[in-house]
């Protein structure tokens, strides 16, 4: 539609707490700064179990940022910044809550770089957690930062995973401003291999064929 994107949301936003995130993160977060070239902003907005939040981050898609090299790592595109911005009605463990936030951007940045499970006949190559790349060290944000906003609610809304929808959107929409490309699939670097398979053998003993004979 041609519109900034936190323009675009201000304008079709109808609920008055989103609103109010959306404009907090795109304070804090600095929305629309110059970045030089390959580096690129990215906002979500997400309402969820009775609260409001919304995620802003930058990502550094630059070539010296997607090739570097670190030991049986999958690197890529890093998320350099994120700015979460929650109103959970009530507040009653704000460091608690906090935490909870920072855990669900780091789930996203896993769910949209790098982590998934490679399967070769139907057996996946990862064989520890080791394998399995979740957000490490290389790929957190050197810059992160949460805000509660000021009690809502006199009761307290839920938090669970409320972080990951909006943090997923922000991050798939800042690798799209800085490439310029629109991903269709996730992880982004479901295709890149960092570590050497175990031998693809059938377990010991062998799986049963028979299970549905033996269920009751």
């Amino acid at each position: 539609m041609h519109l900034d994107p936190v323009v675009f949301r201000r304008q079709y936003l109808k609920n008055s707490r989103l609103l109010a995130v959306l404009n907090k993160a795109a304070q804090v977060g600095n929305w629309g700064a110059k970045l030089p070239a390959g580096i690129a902003q990215g906002v979500g907005v997400h309402a969820e179990y009775q609260a409001a939040i919304a995620c802003l981050v930058e990502i550094d898609c630059t070539p010296a940022t997607v090739n570097r090299q670190i030991p049986n790592a999958v690197t890529g595109p890093r998320v350099t910044k994120a700015v979460i911005v929650v109103d959970p009605g009530f507040a009653i463990n704000p460091r608690g809550l906090e935490a909870q936030m920072i855990g669900g951007m780091n789930d996203a940045i896993a769910l949209a770089l790098t982590s998934s499970l490679h399967m070769q006949h139907g057996i996946p190559l990862e064989g520890s957690w080791d394998n399995y790349f979740y957000t490490r060290q290389w790929n957190t944000p050197l810059d992160m930062q949460v805000v509660i906003m000021p009690n809502t609610s006199t009761s307290p809304s839920g938090a669970g995973e409320l972080a990951v929808a909006p943090s997923f959107a922000a991050i798939a929409c800042a690798y799209a401003r800085a490439t310029g490309k629109l991903p269709t699939s996730f992880p982004i670097n479901h295709g890149t291999l960092s570590f050497t398979p175990y031998p693809l053998e059938p377990s010991t003993p062998q799986s049963p064929t028979d299970g549905l004979v033996n269920t009751f």
